[in-house]
């Protein structure tokens, strides 16, 4: 019988379901997702967008790049190609 698969690392990142880090996460990504501007969105923008403190969303940015659904360049966050494609083939909205 062959060993059960590894889990991949960069699902790690994600908080558990049920947390609020678990939540803002979500509601980043979506935030993320609906219409980006191409540049990203500064780390301050999307947190008063989404009613929360900068660190909280901070945390979200870097666990959401560790998983590979977001890049960060600076204070600037962004969906990355595969999140997008995600999104492409199954639409999120608000």
């Amino acid at each position: 019988m062959p060993p059960p698969p590894r889990p991949d690392r960069r699902l790690a990142a994600i908080a558990r379901p049920g947390t609020a880090a678990f939540d803002d996460q979500r509601r980043l990504l979506l935030e993320l997702l609906v219409d980006p501007p191409r540049e990203g969105d500064a780390i301050a923008d999307l947190a008063a967008a989404l009613g929360r403190p900068a660190g909280p969303i901070a945390a979200a940015a870097a666990a959401l790049s560790a998983a590979g659904l977001a890049q960060r360049d600076g204070d600037r966050v962004r969906a990355t190609p595969t999140a997008l494609a995600f999104e492409a083939l199954w639409p999120v909205g608000l």
